[in-house]
């Protein structure tokens, strides 16, 4: 399994309201260190740091026994809490939790970091003026998609600024006079193809995604509102590292 480091916190923050004595073994069964859970920021380490097999195993396992764990946290309600967050942050990942056990929506390419962490991973080495706030918009949209009440709309909405500000703010650094106000979304692609930053069938592609995610777009026939949105904002992540990595090459 490939997750993002959301959801490796969000995994960290659910052992951490579990009693000690559970997560201690779990810990011990999968090779991962047990001495570090007496400290929610000591777990958390250790997950971020723990290799991909077996933080797979250690999810699987938490999945598998979640009824018990839950007996074993009180209050019960901060389990739940958790879990829900863990369940939506999985989901945005591309794993889906059904029946006690996991299910990949998406091809797994092995050794590859998930998208988002990608994109944040290169939103932070470029030169962007606006590189921060282009990262709170994405990281607000995965916020919006995981909390316990859902905000489907803020979440595509997010996503489609952070797509919208990097457009704009690379199109300002290759010379585009304007403002950074203002609906300069078509000017400023226009102009990365005058550039020959991107090709014709690269702009229709931006376009087109950026309609497809905008507010009052028609969810397709069989899909929920929930599988919409995933798709939509993973879709519109991927077009914005693929943009900020050409950026930066």
């Amino acid at each position: 399994m490939q997750i993002s480091r959301r959801t490796k916190i969000s995994l960290s923050q659910l052992l951490s309201a579990v009693d000690r004595p559970s997560i201690h073994m779990l810990f011990d069964k999968f090779d991962l260190n047990p001495e570090v859970t007496s400290s929610p920021i000591l777990i958390n380490n250790e997950i971020k740091n723990t290799e991909e097999s077996k933080l797979s195993n250690v999810m699987l396992e938490v999945v598998a026994t979640q009824k018990t764990l839950r007996n074993n946290t009180s209050p019960k309600y901060k389990f739940d809490e958790y879990f829900l967050e863990l369940q939506q942050s999985l989901l945005l990942d591309g794993y889906l939790i059904n029946n006690n056990t996991i299910r990949s929506l998406d091809p797994s390419f092995e050794g590859r970091e998930p998208v988002e962490d990608a994109l944040i991973t290169e939103l932070e080495q470029s030169v962007l003026g606006q590189k921060s706030a282009i990262i709170l918009s994405v990281k607000a949209s995965a916020e919006d998609f995981i909390k316990s009440t859902p905000d489907y709309n803020g979440s595509l909405t997010n996503i489609r600024i952070a797509l919208e500000t990097l457009v704009r703010e690379i199109a300002y650094d290759k010379g585009f006079t304007t403002n950074r106000t203002g609906n300069t979304w078509g000017p400023s692609l226009t102009y990365l193809r005058g550039d020959n930053f991107i090709t014709d069938k690269d702009e229709k592609a931006l376009a087109s995604i950026f309609t497809f995610i905008s507010d009052g777009a028609h969810i397709p026939l069989g899909f929920s509102e929930e599988e919409f949105v995933r798709l939509g904002r993973n879709i519109c992540a991927s077009m914005c590292y693929f943009v900020i990595k050409q950026f930066n090459a």
